[in-house]
């Protein structure tokens, strides 16, 4: 099985796939020109047929076409010249995947991105060109592990049999062909896999390559047998699908839930010990940390697993593989494979525990997310309790359920804080707050709407120009309706728009209410100048604002009641029906927009100075004084959680502690807190400012210094000086 000498000398092992990787990587010829112009042939040739059997002849070709490699100190089969470099996971990163989605773009995706350009650039939006999401997807893992590719084919075949429609049976007949593809892919690792054992000079590198061959033979065209096949199946479906649909799978799903079965059978016939599962995981999470190169530099990953949580039933899943992989967490100091760390009330101590473990170890690549709310949350949706369950983590903090919903996200950013400006802008008197809260929200309303019309108009054009079969076949609901996810055939079909600035936005409005409409300490013709000029010259009040007026998180009962009100409104504007069919979700997860929207942003009503970052998910502005970190934690008892449907981050930045077990303890009843609380997502940072501003002057005494900068996880010196500003500025809680 799996060497499990590296597990005492993890440095020598990371040293070895780095120089293979460097290796390869340094002479990649990732094929592009090549591929294009058989792409360019291609397209002529099949010019009159449907774009959906197009795309399945382009899979066909990549599957015959696309060379494939093996490394000798990774155990896996992922490696194929598709288009993408090195530091790509799929979505939109090759011209080759994308090649029609590309071809097309002068149809739908270039006129979202002119009719939006303006909203960019002056600060009201965040987005990409993409009218939908190309990344942060999930593939229906659960199906491949449970029936194979092979399994996905018959039912294929039996919903092209009874298929009366023409566009159904074009869907049904693409989706064959695609599963074919990817069977054919497979099939030449396991041939070159061979031909390698067979020209090994040494026993070990003979049964290494022999090792692949077999499994590679086997999955993913079959259910896996033992847990290595379950990790090469899921590692292969994620990046070759991803290469050939041009689609980024952000997640490697539920490991611990569904490899559970296998690792126990394994352990059960004598297949794999404990040690060498681990060994599993570690070469996993270093898949990802050499792959991206984490330790010399910082490139986005876009890479989870999630864990704990529960199963379809909704019983709690924490288990010996949960145990594990959080163990080679430890082991690799895994920085930018993102953990996600479903947790609950039900969960055991010793799960948070070993979460608090990681946190203490200087490693903060986790997150938790809390089922108690984002289940319920939901549901709420209409979505069915069993299929809530299965939500997984689909990039920074976004959620999205494992194999029945396909949520376009992550490409579109709405400032709040910016939309009060403007209608600050455009009412030039008011009465009172009240009538300024209710043009604020229709303002919110209009805009959110606004976007809502522009994204789905293009939308709807996604199947014309560039369908996903493969990626379609694997999720419940299309098959099943013959037809494909750009179409609406999945169960769920979700849209997101991120909505940001919570605490700048609210704290805003608090002060316009108290300040202005309650206590008239300065006129609303007057404080709406003074904010337009960047409190010049008034001094005196911004100081007023942000030292005598309550602020969001702060723990103080009237302003959390009334962050509970305003969230709730807001709460309500999305729902919407997309151009698939489905709904518009509500959501508020910041990635690092926050800080390229706060330097379009003018200073805002709570104090906050023009340029400076809005705040951050749902914990309070980095300028705001809290007392203890618990007062964000009481802060969210107010809000109702599962008013959201994704992902609502609090995060505590916390001073640095050493990894002692009242330490640990501490955390942990941190966390207890949280979920007492009903809190949405929660993440911590420990940092260090004084080791921070030394590791700008000496970078290279601090190459192991990690820190979370919001979805994800870097090594501080390699961030941009901008980043690192950011951080450096943020509040110790």
């Amino acid at each position: 099985m799996a060497d499990v000498r590296f597990l005492s000398d993890i440095e020598s092992l990371k040293q070895r796939i780095t120089a293979e990787f460097d290796d390869y990587y340094t002479n990649f010829d990732p094929c592009t020109a090549s591929l294009l112009a058989k792409m360019d042939a291609l397209a002529g040739q099949t010019a009159g047929e449907p774009m959906i059997s197009r795309k399945a002849a382009m899979h066909e070709m990549l599957a015959r076409e696309c060379p494939v490699h093996l490394f000798r100190e990774t155990p896996f089969f992922f490696e194929i010249s598709s288009g993408r470099g090195r530091y790509t996971w799929g979505g939109l990163q090759s011209p080759v995947g994308s090649y029609f989605h590309d071809r097309s773009a002068g149809e739908w995706l270039n006129i979202y991105g002119a009719e939006t350009e303006a909203d960019r650039r002056n600060g009201y939006l965040h987005a990409w060109n993409n009218p939908v999401g190309f990344d942060h997807h999930c593939p229906g893992y659960d199906k491949l592990l449970e029936f194979g590719i092979n399994g996905i084919l018959r039912q294929a075949e039996d919903a092209l049999a009874s298929c009366t429609d023409g566009k159904q049976r074009n869907f049904c007949h693409a989706a064959i062909r695609s599963n074919r593809a990817l069977l054919t892919l497979a099939e030449r690792f396991a041939a070159e896999a061979a031909r390698l054992a067979d020209t090994a000079e040494d026993e070990n590198t003979v049964l290494h390559y022999r090792k692949i061959a077999d499994a590679a033979a086997w999955v993913p065209a079959n259910p896996p047998r033992t847990m290595y096949e379950g990790l090469c199946a899921v590692l292969f479906y994620r990046e070759c699908v991803g290469s050939l649909e041009g689609v980024g799978f952000s997640t490697f799903g539920q490991l611990d839930r569904m490899l559970y079965p296998l690792y126990r059978a394994d352990l059960a016939a004598g297949r794999i010990t404990p040690d060498e599962a681990l060994a599993l995981f570690c070469g996993l999470l270093l898949y990802t940390e050499v792959r991206f190169d984490a330790a010399r530099g910082y490139h986005e990953t876009s890479t989870t697993i999630e864990l704990g949580g529960c199963d379809r039933a909704g019983n709690v899943v924490y288990n010996d593989l949960t145990a594990l992989i959080l163990d080679a967490v430890l082991n690799v100091r895994s920085i930018n494979t993102k953990i996600n760390c479903r947790i609950s009330k039900a969960h055991p101590q010793e799960y948070l525990e070993k979460i608090a473990d990681i946190q203490l170890s200087g490693i903060p690549t986790l997150m938790m997310h809390n089922d108690d709310v984002l289940v319920a949350g939901r549901v709420n949706c209409g979505q069915d309790i069993e299929d809530a369950r299965m939500y997984v983590g689909g990039g920074c903090h976004e959620i999205v359920l494992q194999g029945t919903e396909v949520c376009t996200r992550a490409d579109t950013w709405i400032s709040l804080p910016r939309l009060l400006l403007g209608t600050m802008e455009r009412l030039t008197d008011c009465p009172d707050y009240a009538a300024f809260y209710a043009e604020y929200l229709a303002d919110v309303r209009a805009y959110y709407t606004r976007i809502v019309t522009l994204k789905n108009e293009q939308e709807r054009k996604w199947s014309t120009y560039d369908p996903l079969p493969l990626y379609s076949s694997s999720l419940t609901g299309c098959l099943e309706r013959g037809l494909d996810l750009t179409e609406g055939g999945a169960k769920y079909n979700s849209t997101a728009l991120s909505l940001l600035g919570t605490a700048t936005m609210i704290d805003s409005l608090y002060a316009l209410k108290t300040l202005v409409f309650g206590k008239a300490a300065v006129s609303y013709a007057d404080f709406r100048r003074i904010v337009a000029e960047n409190f010049e010259n008034n001094e005196l009040l911004r100081r007023q604002i942000l030292e005598k007026l309550p602020k969001h998180g702060t723990g103080n009962a009237e302003l959390d009641a009334f962050s509970a009100a305003v969230l709730a409104d807001i709460s309500g504007i999305a729902g919407q029906t997309n151009g698939r069919g489905g709904k518009y979700l509500p959501a508020f997860y910041p990635h690092d927009i926050y800080t390229p929207l706060g330097s379009l942003t003018g200073a805002t009503p709570d104090g906050r100075l023009a340029g400076k970052p809005l705040s951050r998910g749902v914990s309070p502005s980095e300028f705001i004084a809290t007392d203890s970190p618990l007062d964000l934690i009481h802060s969210l008892k107010a809000i109702d959680f599962t008013k959201y449907a994704d992902s609502f981050c609090a995060e505590l930045t916390l001073p640095p502690m050493d990894n002692t077990a009242e330490n640990a303890g501490i955390l942990t009843s941190v966390i207890r807190a949280f979920l007492d609380a009903e809190g949405s997502s929660l993440q911590f940072n420990l940092i260090d400012k004084n080791a921070l501003l030394d590791a700008r002057i000496h970078p290279d005494d601090h190459r192991n210094l990690f820190v979370r900068v919001c979805g994800y996880s870097a090594v501080f010196v390699y961030l941009s000086p901008s980043t690192q500003n950011e951080i450096l500025e943020r509040a110790i809680r």
